[in-house]
């Protein structure tokens, strides 16, 4: 009986050394008494300078932290424009309330943390970087392409297509979906999406397994704006741009914030009018035996869009635990493309050249994109810990419709043409989403889901011949000819691409002492078919042909490891498998004659592309720097590459899975305050590229073979943002960018550079303001290729507009006074962080 008493004593002696219990209480305004929902708390050992765990209060200003062993803590509660209050607290066992805390507001406070919300922040996750883009300057009353210029790593061309660090193979995603954005799509509906309303841009070059694998290059998330103030909070905004050689346009833009313990809605609208000059030229050497003849091409083309962009969503809290999500997006507008082309053919160009032919090309074009994105969520809390449901139906169409006019007239031949090309395109999505978090411990999170895609993707286009002679009899007049608009059966084709992606995930991550880790498994069912009808020669009569389905299955393994370091330094290493599917015009086979001596067209028996990618980080932060260098190294096989190539002397332009390819570098990001009024954030970005040898089989005739030597290169690119405050009310931003020569497919493409500068003025409280910026302020942004094969070689240089002066005026609204996001925001993708946030 003694040895009973005995070890029952000494359990709850020992029970009581290493006691777990809680601590809760309530926030409210030291004014008005108010709760106060969303402050941060923070719980730290005493001596240590980060948090082991933190939560944020509710709707009634209450929170609460479980599972706290027994110790020494300091309990730190801070709200954006309020005093952070620090409290000593001593667990002994027993659970703590330490009541109602009231905070002070702190004005100072309030405006020093608006002076270093000014400029683009940068914070990294574990597996992303965040960049805060809300005060860019230099991109004020212009569009998402022009924010996405000015992120570190992320190149925008001349055509607005995305690359990230050099490669064109990236996911754009709004609001942590991918929104139906493909690359035919993105690049129009990222020029009409206003640059005021997007807050920041995620970039996850090893996105885990819990995320799509597409993109090989990665992932770059657009984060929209979406405020979470009491009461209502909105903005108006009206700007005017002008572009060099093109026409004034003009940019309106207005949204409205509602926020409340059941609802949290916003609507958005912006409408955009632009119009840009652009041009270019091209000289092509055909070497056809003993002769050679040269192509001179120059053009010139005049682009201008109008459109609206639509934007709203509502959060409905049901009770404390289940939230109902309603959100959006649409735009509608039309454009305008018209250019003009001079060709000019010569042949034995050293000895008596002659002139073959001598004509101009005029291209009018007229077209509507409107798109459509609509998005269903709902989210279910089990418990304070973290552990949550979410479900998501998402649907998204981008249709895109046009005619084009190719008028073109020979002064040698005397030749004449005039055709209507007319294309249409429809892409429809369906997306279906089921997430389950478990927060097992303080430590520990096991994340597992499911999602399936549906995609459609019609593209239909024919052909008219405006100038098409026919015989016309009446009593009048006997066997005239007359233009007679008739369809050219060459130019049809309709294109009907359908596929399914069913995928299934589980990821498990866990910190260690000083050892955060994260494993994730992904299995991806890719199922896919298409027809395509055309009409042969001169019949009328429909060819179909059915490309049978293909079905892959592929496992994308990820894993994610991160080791503290002594004085704020971090250790990351991580790896993906990613995946490159072709789509659209890749695989189209619809023959483009809009340019009749570049002739281009899909190749519809591509196989998808695989990569795997290792990358190795490390972050430093002292208390005004912050450096990362990353070296990372991408392995890619069946490399899709665009491949020219003469046939009956035009050129043809197709896609081809040629080689397999090296990508590595080291990419150097920092972030400097200087002065105090001065903050730079560079990034110098250092890759070597590789291209095996491959062999171009002719499409026309397979017997005729032709190798693509391999290639390899060293180059660099440089992107330097300063951000500076002269005063409270005055602050600007200069960015300029450089990239080296780098490789290309058949060829390299020449150094480029670019600067960019705004200016702000605020007004009565920082209520209105007034931005100007310059874009491309050295008018510099020009493209130059060479590329060469077999029997040809070309050099061309193009630009798509030149240097654009902007206005913009804004003015705000409503409850001024910031509330920091909660950990629900929507469109943020939930980071890895153990340490219980940045």
């Amino acid at each position: 009986m003694k040895k009973i008493v005995g070890i029952i004593c000494f359990y709850f002696f020992t029970l009581s050394l290493f006691a777990v219990t809680g601590i809760k209480g309530t926030i409210v305004d030291a004014g008005d008494q108010s709760p106060l929902d969303y402050v941060n708390v923070a719980l730290f050992k005493q001596g240590v300078k980060k948090p082991i765990t933190g939560v944020v209060t509710d709707t009634n200003g209450t929170f609460f932290i479980p599972t706290v062993e027994n110790g020494n803590y300091t309990l730190q509660i801070s709200y954006v424009g309020y005093a952070t209050i620090n409290q000593s607290i001593a667990i002994v066992g027993k659970p703590i309330n330490i009541g109602t805390i009231k905070l002070e507001e702190d004005s100072k406070k309030l405006g020093e943390v608006e002076v270093v919300g000014q400029g683009s922040q940068m914070h990294f996750d574990i597996d992303k970087k965040v960049f805060s883009v809300d005060q860019n300057i230099a991109a004020a009353g212009g569009s998402a392409s022009d924010v996405l210029k000015n992120i570190p790593s992320v190149t925008v061309d001349n055509q607005g297509n995305v690359s990230l660090r050099k490669d064109g193979n990236v996911e754009v995603w709004i609001n942590g979906k991918a929104s139906g954005l493909t690359a035919d799509n993105r690049a129009q509906v990222l020029q009409q999406m206003p640059a005021e309303s997007i807050e920041s841009i995620e970039i996850m070059t090893n996105p885990s397994a819990k995320y799509s694998p597409e993109g090989s290059a990665g992932i770059i998330n657009i984060v929209m704006k979406q405020q979470h103030k009491a009461g209502y909070y909105g903005s108006v905004s009206a700007g005017v741009t002008y572009p060099d050689g093109g026409k004034l346009g003009e940019n309106l833009g207005a949204s409205i914030n509602y926020s409340s313990s059941k609802v949290d809605a916003y609507l958005n609208l912006g409408y955009r009018a632009m119009s840009f000059q652009g041009g270019g030229k091209t000289n092509r050497y055909n070497y056809i035996g003993k002769d050679t003849t040269l192509l001179n091409q120059s053009y010139s083309s005049l682009m201008a869009f109008s459109g609206l962009f639509l934007r709203a969503g509502f959060d409905y809290h049901l009770d404390k635990k289940n939230t109902l999500s309603l959100s959006g997006f649409g735009m509608a507008g039309s454009g305008i493309q018209n250019s003009s082309t001079h060709n000019l053919l010569s042949e034995n160009l050293y000895n008596n050249s002659t002139i073959l032919r001598n004509y101009i090309q005029d291209n009018t074009g007229t077209g509507t994109r409107p798109s459509l994105n609509l998005n269903f969520d709902y989210r279910h809390n089990f418990d304070k810990k973290g552990t949550f449901l979410t479900g998501s139906a998402s649907y998204s169409s981008h249709n895109r419709g046009g005619n084009t006019i190719y008028a073109q007239a020979d002064s040698i031949t005397n030749a004449k043409s005039n055709i209507t090309q007319i294309a249409d395109s429809k892409n429809t999505e369906w997306d279906f989403k089921l997430d389950y978090t478990n927060k097992l411990s303080e430590t520990s999170k096991l994340e597992a889901g499911w999602e399936s895609t549906l995609s459609n993707r019609l593209s239909t286009s024919s052909g008219v011949d405006n100038l098409h002679l026919i015989y016309l009899s009446n009593s009048l007049i006997s066997n005239s000819l007359i233009s007679h608009p008739t369809d050219i059966p060459s130019y049809y084709d309709n294109f009907n691409y359908n596929e399914q992606i069913h995928a299934g995930y589980l990821t498990y991550g866990n910190k260690i002492d000083k050892l955060t880790f994260q494993l994730g498994l992904r299995g991806e069912l890719f199922m896919k078919e298409s027809t395509n009808t055309t009409k042969i020669g001169n019949s009328q009569t429909d060819t179909v042909q059915l490309i049978p389905q293909k079905t892959f299955f592929h496992i994308f393994p990820s894993f994610y490891l991160s080791y503290s370091l002594p004085n704020d330094a971090e250790l990351q290493f991580n790896y993906s498998n990613r995946v490159n599917r072709p789509r659209g015009n890749q695989i189209n086979p619809y023959r483009n004659f809009a340019d009749s001596t570049n002739i281009t067209y899909g190749n519809p028996d591509l196989a998808p592309q695989y990569s795997s990618s290792l990358e190795l980080n490390y972050i430093k932060t002292w208390e005004a720097q912050t450096l990362s260098a990353s070296l990372y190294y991408h392995n890619t096989d069946n490399v899709i590459e665009n491949v020219r190539f003469l046939h009956n002397g035009m050129m043809e332009n197709t896609f081809l899975n040629i080689a397999k390819s090296l990508n590595t570098g080291l990419e150097l990001i920092s972030k400097n305050r200087l002065f105090k009024i001065l903050s730079l954030t560079s990034t110098l970005n250092m890759y070597y590229s590789k291209l095996d040898s491959a062999t171009y089989v002719n499409p026309y005739n397979p017997a005729i073979t032709t190798p693509i030597p391999g290639q390899s290169n060293f180059s660099w690119s440089a992107n330097i943002m300063a951000n500076f405050m002269l005063s409270k009310t005055f602050s600007g931003q200069i960015t300029a960018e450089y990239e080296s020569p780098e490789l290309i497919a058949q060829g390299t493409e020449n150094a480029k550079y670019s600067v960019d500068f705004g200016i702000r003025q605020t007004f009565m409280d920082r209520k209105l303001s007034v931005s100007l910026n310059v874009r491309d302020l050295l008018n510099s942004d020009r493209h130059n290729q060479t590329t060469s094969g077999s029997g040809f070689t070309q050099n061309s240089s193009s630009y798509f507009h030149g240097r654009m002066i902007g206005l913009s005026v804004s003015y705000n609204f409503g409850n001024m006074k910031p509330k920091p996001a909660d950990m629900k925001k929507q469109g943020t993708v939930p980071d890895l962080n153990m340490e219980g946030g940045d």
